[in-house]
């Protein structure tokens, strides 16, 4: 009997345990199924046809890259920390360097949206532009435990 058991017990832990292994950790962030999810949702509520998004979105995805890399170095120059000695100026020069970088940000959204608007119309970039922006308020509230107020209207 016992040498039954035993074999049935590991049998059945070795699949419990393999089940568990193959569902994907809780709380762990993917980037290409974040991704996949943002354009799936900006296609569903932009109403963008294959073709559209096809079109649309590595005009999108290039313009977010470009600004990553502005963000970043943004993020960097905040983080800076001038000598004790700094003056006034030195701060200035710094704010002033911070407030360049996101010119530059906003002239290529410029830039880019332009070339959306040549690939898909108008009305389409415009309602994934606000389809993103409800994308990421949605994440953020997921991420923070807050509950979807649109689900509830």
């Amino acid at each position: 009997m016992k040498r039954k058991i035993l074999p049935l017990f590991v049998l059945f832990w070795v699949l419990g345990h393999i089940q568990f292994m193959a569902q994907p950790p809780k709380g762990q962030f993917s980037p290409q199924d974040f991704v996949k999810h943002l354009e799936s949702f900006i296609v569903r509520e932009a109403c963008l046809t294959p073709a559209e998004a096809t079109a649309f979105f590595p005009i999108f995805h290039e313009l977010h890259d470009k600004q990553r890399g502005i963000n970043w170095q943004i993020r960097e120059l905040k983080k800076r920390n001038l000598p004790a000695h700094s003056t006034d100026k030195d701060y200035y020069n710094l704010i002033k360097e911070i407030n360049k970088l996101k010119i530059e940000s906003a002239e290529l959204e410029d830039v880019y949206y332009k070339k959306m608007c040549k690939a898909v119309p108008a009305r389409k970039v415009h309602e994934a532009m606000q389809a993103e922006d409800r994308f990421h308020r949605r994440m953020l509230r997921k991420f923070s435990n807050r509950p979807d107020r649109s689900k509830q209207k």
